[in-house]
């Protein structure tokens, strides 16, 4: 290969090509946007030459596809929109109370599922007790502390990145 390069070298190249590192033969070459995406298989969707002489490429389209309601796919839940007001008595009554008696064993997806009625609607009735909120943060900082180092550079970067959203 080292023979390949250096007689490469001697011959005269032409201004769009230059020497690889192995001595192969590279060349440049202009293409349109439809040219490249066909050749490098990127998903190059326009390009658009600027004011200062430099080339714009997008692998975005310009305008967004519009998505009919029937293109989507079915919501994993369906959840009824209830009003709280319209919830009958008797059943606010039995959320608050189950809720408040013990919070550990009626949390709010039990809660939903025994009443058949939506999580954010227990939420509104029955908020946790402040005693339970404390125990949950005591277990959380528990097992945070017992995190390998990796492990919480891993999460400090992620809600660093979700900072950023």
């Amino acid at each position: 290969m080292f023979m390949l390069g250096a007689s490469l070298g001697r011959i005269g190249r032409t201004a769009g090509e230059k020497l690889g590192h192995c001595g192969q033969l590279l060349q440049t070459v202009r293409m349109s946007s439809a040219q490249a995406r066909n050749s490098l298989g990127t998903n190059v969707h326009f390009t658009e030459k600027l004011d200062d002489g430099s080339i714009f490429v997008s692998r975005v389209p310009k305008e967004l596809p519009t998505i009919a309601e029937a293109d989507l796919p079915p919501p994993i839940r369906k959840y009824k929109s209830v009003d709280i007001k319209q919830l009958p008595a008797e059943v606010r009554r039995a959320v608050q109370d189950l809720r408040a008696d013990d919070p550990q064993h009626w949390t709010v997806s039990r809660l939903a599922k025994k009443f058949d009625v939506p999580p954010l609607a227990v939420l509104r009735l029955a908020q946790c007790p402040e005693w339970r909120r404390q125990e949950i943060q005591l277990q959380a900082d528990k097992e945070w502390e017992n995190l390998g180092y990796k492990k919480r550079l891993i999460r400090i970067n992620r809600l660093r990145r979700r900072l950023l959203w």
